[in-house]
């Protein structure tokens, strides 16, 4: 009855310092029917006004408000355990005449406590302050920055390091790949003929496989109207994460912020982390001039360690207080329902449902032939072949965005790996091989696709050197990744992987030998009778692997169609692909770390923000 009569008091506070009374009913209606904090309610649907909610609670509570001083001056009664971050609402700093100083964001039990011992000790009113709970949070990173920094670059170094993709090639496996590159030189050389077109036939059955892979996939193209959701109570959802990693993204924060000010969930229970590097003065003042409520974190990271986003969402992840945590671009528009369909899913599942995995869904792919091709591949893989992966209980590779986690899980696997420039991908195979299932939701996440052919070259090396950090990581202990997986999902696990790898990296050669074997045809050189058979195989083995590509497409598009013709400009775009693979070997070996940014825009679009009915 006690807190019922303080929150009546600060209601009063609150109408007479100016605040609407239609804000000040609307918390605590929300307050009652989320079994949420009165106070918590009033800081998350009020914004710009956070000042006033905490001098109004100081007033109530007999202290003075003070905004929390920039300082690193920390230290905690727990001594230097990071864990207890997310969800402290007290902070303790010196002064500079080494005074200790307290600023606490207290809640309506917190407020009784303290009236009651201010009654007792006056002496507590002159180290105690009030201040906002974002002022808090904020001193306490400050604080704790260099840890911070520390124990996100070195999360999966200090839990799980047989998959850090720190060391690019152990020592074992220089070896192996030294002893079978040299077999293979030998063999060649002995036995020209017979290596080349045993090579041939060995690399030709293992692109039959990875085509045959996609035309099995087509058979799973989703639909456009995913099932409705169950009703709720408020007071049973959890406190949900949302991460986005943010580098030189100024232009696009007001975007962003739109999308997920939208997200359906109560906003007390929804912790918005803006993960910006420390350097990055445009992004910072940008999100700082969005007016975001309490529960909208900028966070400024460290630039200790490799310089990525892995690293950056880990560094949010020490201090994700929800029950479930989501990551996001910065250029993405997700469903407003995307988080309360991840929950239900996650509600009526066991504990080793670890990830959900939204589809993502491009919107510009009428602004240039890159980004309609970008489009076309975008709709076949999340569309088409991941819910077909999905559904059998394959490793699942995520996209790097809207990737829904249980928190417990993500803690459990390590986090991500900081020094793998596609941390998706390998979060993926990480999760199913410890024992992790991954699944796919409905509700989209719209994104665009670069438009500019030098922007998606650079990103495409990206995710091809990525690729082959993963692949290296998982193959250093083979018969355990076989034992992990099983044989079925060990094998298509390399169809993916290597056969997306290899067969780019081949594709160029592949071209060159019809060329040159054509030509010694046209020029009636008996060349041509020496190869045929080959030619014949790799004839085949392209124009199917054009045609799958194409269908699968098709398939996940559903007559939709895209503007302007695809099937013609699938073998340019694969060799420029080609191109980004043989480049992306070359900086695996001379800048393995190197994170080449994709700069975005804000949407040209219309359809900025998908529908609830989509």
């Amino acid at each position: 009855m006690l807190h019922r009569d303080l929150e009546v008091a600060l209601a009063a506070r609150l109408h007479r310092a100016g605040l609407a009374k239609i804000l000040i009913v609307r918390a605590f209606r929300d307050s009652i029917a989320g079994n949420t904090s009165f106070i918590d309610e009033l800081y998350a649907s009020v914004r710009g006004k956070d000042a006033l909610i905490g001098q109004c609670i100081a007033d109530i509570t007999g202290l003075a408000f003070e905004a929390a001083p920039q300082t690193t001056g920390i230290f905690l009664r727990s001594g230097p355990d990071i864990t207890i971050l997310p969800h402290a609402r007290i902070a303790t700093t010196l002064n500079h005449d080494s005074n200790a100083l307290t600023y606490i964001a207290p809640t309506i039990a917190d407020i009784a406590v303290v009236k009651r011992h201010l009654s007792s000790r006056k002496e507590l009113a002159g180290r105690l302050s009030v201040t906002t709970p974002s002022g808090v949070r904020e001193l306490l990173r400050a604080g704790h920055q260099h840890l911070l920094a520390d124990r996100a670059a070195r999360m999966i170094e200090d839990s799980r390091c047989e998959y850090s993709a720190k060391t690019v090639l152990t020592g074992q496996q220089g070896i192996l790949i030294g002893i079978l590159a040299s077999c293979l030189l030998l063999g060649a050389f002995e036995k020209q003929q017979l290596s080349w077109k045993g090579a041939h036939v060995i690399l030709s059955l293992f692109f039959l496989a990875c085509v045959l892979l996609r035309l099995v996939a087509c058979k799973n193209a989703r639909g456009d109207n995913p099932l409705p959701l169950l009703a709720i109570n408020p007071a049973e959802l959890p406190i949900y994460t949302v991460m986005i990693a943010l580098y030189q993204e100024a232009d696009i924060v007001p975007q962003l912020v739109r999308a997920i000010l939208a997200l359906n969930w109560p906003r007390s229970k929804l912790q918005v982390l803006f993960l910006c590097e420390g350097d990055d003065a445009a992004t910072l003042a940008a999100l700082r001039r969005q007016g975001l409520p309490q529960s909208f974190d900028i966070i400024s990271v460290s630039g200790y360690g490799p310089r990525t986003k892995p690293k950056a969402l880990n560094y949010g992840l020490l201090l994700s207080k929800g029950a479930f945590v989501v990551v996001y671009d910065a250029e993405d528009r997700p469903h407003p329902d995307q988080l309360l369909e991840a929950f239900q899913r996650f509600q009526r599942a066991d504990e080793k449902l670890g990830c959900l995995q939204a589809p993502l869904t491009v919107a510009n792919a009428h602004e240039s032939l890159v980004a309609r091709l970008f489009a076309f591949e975008y709709a076949a893989h999340f569309q088409s072949f991941l819910p077909w992966l999905a559904h059998r209980g394959l490793v699942l590779p995520l996209g790097g965005s809207s990737n829904h986690f249980r928190s417990d899980c993500l803690t459990a696997i390590g986090g991500w790996d900081p020094h793998n420039v596609t941390e998706d991908a390998e979060l993926g195979t990480r999760l199913a091989r410890l024992g992790y299932r991954t699944d796919m939701i409905e509700r989209a996440t719209i994104e665009d696709a670069p438009t500019e052919i030098g922007i998606w070259f650079r990103q495409r090396t990206r995710w091809f050197k990525g690729w082959m950090q993963t692949w290296l990581v998982q193959m250093r202990q083979p018969f355990t990744l076989l034992v992990q997986l099983g044989i079925l999902r060990f094998v298509v696990y390399h169809l993916l992987a290597v056969g997306m790898i290899v067969s780019s990296l081949l594709y160029p050669v592949t071209l060159l030998f019809m060329l040159s074997v054509t030509l010694c045809w046209l020029s009636g050189s008996d060349v041509f009778a020496l190869h045929r058979d080959i030619l014949c195989i790799d004839l085949i083995n392209i124009v199917m692997g054009y045609l799958s590509f194409h269908r699968l497409g098709q398939r996940a598009l559903a007559g939709k169609g895209m503007p302007g013709r695809i099937l013609p400009w699938i073998p340019l775009y694969w060799l420029v692909m080609s191109l980004a693979a043989w480049r992306a070997l070359g900086q695996l070996n001379t800048r393995p770390f190197l994170w080449e940014k994709t700069p975005h825009r804000p949407a040209q679009s219309t359809q900025e923000t998908p529908d609830r009915n989509q």
